[in-house]
């Protein structure tokens, strides 16, 4: 595979659920709608007649349907007697764990199509339920004696396109109350019968749906994160944005939906720099005062692109902020001061840290130590880090910790290893449409406008490396590559074409 096909391979993969950003709608088309059939031997939890649990503080108010799934349908601010912000039209909506693996189209253990609206998400856990209206199932609940008050909801989510097909995974959320919002910590464990390691996905870390009321999609687009730069509003009234989603790509980590006032919810994902959002239901319905049950919705969700394993347990970490948007660059600020670093390290002793493939796969979950990557005689395999932020003067020295070793009889040659970083562009400090639905002549304009702010081109360079077995530290002194200035956002190691295994203990930027 030539270089530029590497790169529209990985291109296609980070993208490829596009068609899943959108305003979710109950549907049946395609298919016909089967007996619900619980999982043998598994107990849900009794909710009895009421299923809303509530958490509690002075400032904010969030609620739980114990229905579908334990996902959040309530949450109000009471010091700016917001009112209920989430909408839940149907159990596509709310503040929901939703994740994308293969294959695409899924079919069920029984043969259950997707509806043919929804075919080309492939595997689609969601915490609700699905598009057909069945709600997903909630094994335990139980609120936790932590401090500022917490709550405990393990649940068997639904297949958003197969309708009535229960997931083969659990998710595991704890959501712990704080002084202005609550942190979500939130666990996928899966247990598929198809161990097939599927392409990384990007994964919604989770889906976010407010109310017509909070319409206004505000975020940090630019090269100075964490120094008060002024925001950018991607959405607003009278603007004809909102639908189709927009990606963007925002350092700071945090989206906010708010209102004609600039109050609202902001949701804060240190792993994630790529989102995308907007608002559904057109320029009419933006601020009206229209409830959880009206089509109209914002939407948000953080990006973390990763591979999900038949097997393996997975968490991320979400905090989400009510106020002013003051108050909650404020907040965020105080927090990514906690959990962000200077410079990248990627340390793969117990998980891939968001790393991806093309033409290769590893040993699968457990990550034990290392990534085992199996190398390919006919393909330059290609490992591709997560998305991030770093300017170059903080990461002058690259670190690449790892051993090479032949698989069976190969020649003796002299071999390189290729690393191609990708630099922040203009380009990244403007939204983009996410697909290509929508208004035809508002894509043009985008179009139009990402042409005067352009991408800049990908910066490669390589390293000799030995395919002895041995462990050893590739180092590359980063001043002396060309174009290694202002900052970057990725990197991606390409392995030559040989029948060998590549064991690969971290990636580091170091200052010296």
């Amino acid at each position: 595979m030539t270089r530029n096909n590497v790169w529209r391979a990985i291109s296609v993969a980070l993208f490829v659920f596009a068609a899943a950003l959108s305003a979710r709608s109950v549907v049946a088309q395609g298919v016909s709608v089967p007996k619900f059939v619980d999982k043998p031997g598994e107990t849900y939890y009794d909710f009895g007649d009421h299923p809303m649990r509530y958490l509690e503080n002075d400032r904010v108010k969030i609620g739980f349907d114990l229905s579908i799934g334990g996902a959040v349908v309530y949450l109000e601010d009471k010091a700016n007697k917001s009112g209920n912000m989430i909408n839940s039209f149907d159990w596509g909506r709310q503040i929901q764990l939703s994740y994308y693996s293969g294959p695409n189209p899924y079919v069920g253990p029984n043969g259950e199509k997707p509806s043919s609206d929804w075919a080309g998400l492939g595997w689609n856990p969601i915490q609700a339920g699905d598009c057909g209206g069945y709600g997903s199932r909630v094994l335990d609940f139980k609120y936790l004696d932590i401090p500022g008050g917490g709550a405990y909801i393990r649940t068997r989510p639904m297949l958003w396109p197969n309708i009535g097909v229960l997931a083969e995974c659990v998710f595991v959320c704890v959501y712990k109350l704080t002084p202005n919002g609550f942190e979500l910590s939130a666990t996928i464990i899966n247990d598929r019968a198809d161990k097939t390691q599927y392409l990384g996905r990007t994964q919604e870390t989770p889906a976010v749906y407010t109310n017509a009321p909070w319409y206004k999609l505000v975020t940090y687009l630019g090269d100075k994160p964490f120094e008060n730069e002024p925001l950018a509003t991607m959405v607003d009234k009278g603007d004809g944005k909102g639908w189709p989603w927009v990606g963007f790509y925002t350092p700071e980590r945090w989206t906010a939906l708010v209102n004609e006032k600039n109050f609202g919810l902001g949701v804060y994902q240190p792993n994630a720099v790529h989102s995308s959002g907007g608002f559904h239901g057109g320029d009419g319905a933006k601020g009206l005062p229209l409830g959880p049950k009206e089509t109209a919705t914002g939407y948000i969700a953080p990006h973390e692109t990763t591979i999900l394993d038949w097997n393996i347990t997975r968490t991320y970490k979400t905090t989400f902020v009510v106020g002013s948007l003051d108050e909650i660059r404020e907040t965020v600020y105080k927090l990514a001061k906690r959990d962000l670093k200077t410079r990248p390290e990627w340390v793969f002793e117990k998980d891939r840290q968001n790393w991806i493939y093309t033409n290769t796969t590893d040993e699968g979950f457990p990550i034990q130590g290392a990534l085992k990557i199996n190398l390919l005689p006919n393909a330059e395999a290609c490992a591709q880090s997560s998305e991030d932020f770093w300017k170059t003067k903080d990461a002058p020295i690259l670190e690449v910790d790892l051993a090479l070793e032949d698989v069976g009889a190969v020649e003796k040659k002299d071999e390189t290893l290729k690393f191609v970083l990708t630099p922040f562009s203009p380009a990244d400090t403007i939204d983009y449409l996410q697909w290509s639905e929508g208004d035809k002549d508002q894509a043009r304009e985008r179009e139009e406008k990402h042409k005067t702010r352009p991408v800049l081109p990908n910066i490669e360079f390589s390293a000799p490396v030995k395919f002895d077995g041995e462990r050893r530290v590739v180092r590359v002194d980063l001043r002396d590559v060309k174009g290694y200035d202002g900052a970057m956002k990725r990197l991606a190691l390409l392995f030559p074409a040989r029948n060998a295994k590549a064991t690969l203990y971290s990636v580091r930027f170091v200052e010296k």
